[in-house]
């Protein structure tokens, strides 16, 4: 299995898309199975001539000549997913940063995620121009075609309160605001933030501030190989606190978690393969 990070060249792409990345797989190759984590990133897959069962926090993806193309959305999982390749791959897949798919669908977030593994076709040429783009067998050709076709579907969305809530989430000193301060400092009750949450992000401000906090723990960890003090350094009010939290989104002690966790395309992707 291969797997290549490319990252959006186009100016107006970068502020809404954290990346693409190019995964393949021969028929000749063993079934490739891991284990992926919640992120805050919503996600968009194309892939041709697959087709993918979904069970319980199990997606398993398997080689279909009948089925010409499969576009799956991803955008409200909270707990470890255990995924299994099987066959002849060729895949496609948009990270959308925080917000950044918004502006390419017609509709709310919300319509469009209902279910685990949600087909996803937001617009009529959708399907037949992603079939196309995974065609061409050059990937540098693939991911321009892919921009541009995102760059057609872009349009204005703007959510002020969305924004400044996520600008201060996103900020490593307030890790562990809690959504009260975060409530007073926007001038808006809680309430509403949640329902914001729910049609743009699908997630609660509880669900992504802990994923912010454990993407950060991975990261500080991996960056300083120092587990002594990882719970204090990034605002977990204790050990059991920060185990909790790991075990939730892992399946895993951070211990295991990190003897484990296998780092792809320069530290981009953090799999854990089984």
């Amino acid at each position: 299995m291969t797997i290549k990070i490319f990252k959006p060249t186009n100016p107006l792409l970068k502020k809404h898309i954290e990346c693409f990345y190019i995964l393949e797989r021969t028929s000749e190759e063993n079934p490739a199975t891991y284990f992926t984590f919640p992120s805050i990133y919503t996600i968009a897959t194309i892939s041709e001539q697959t087709k993918t069962l979904v069970t319980e926090n199990k997606i398993i993806t398997t080689h279909c000549p009948s089925n010409p193309i499969e576009t799956n959305l991803v955008c409200n999982f909270n707990e470890p997913v255990l995924v299994k390749y099987e066959g002849k791959i060729n895949e496609i897949t948009t990270y959308f940063k925080p917000l950044g798919i918004n502006p390419f669908i017609r509709n709310d977030l919300k319509n469009y995620s209902e279910g685990t593994f949600p087909d996803f076709n937001p617009y009529d040429d959708y399907k037949a121009t992603m079939a196309s783009i995974l065609s061409i067998k050059n990937p540098d050709e693939k991911i321009e075609k892919l921009e541009c076709y995102w760059i057609s579907k872009l349009k204005p969305f703007e959510d002020v309160l969305l924004e400044n809530v996520l600008a201060e989430m996103m900020d490593a000193s307030n890790l562990n605001q809690s959504m009260t301060k975060l409530s007073l400092k926007t001038g808006r009750s809680r309430t509403t933030i949640n329902k914001h949450f729910d049609k743009h992000i699908c997630k609660t401000p509880s669900q992504f501030k802990k994923i912010i906090r454990f993407r950060a723990a991975i990261q500080s960890h991996l960056e300083n190989k120092n587990e002594m003090g990882l719970s204090y350094n990034l605002d977990y009010f204790d050990q059991s606190h920060m185990i909790r939290d790991f075990r939730k989104l892992t399946g895993f002690t951070p211990k295991a978690f990190f003897s484990k966790i296998a780092e792809l395309e320069e530290n981009q992707i953090k799999w854990v393969f089984v």
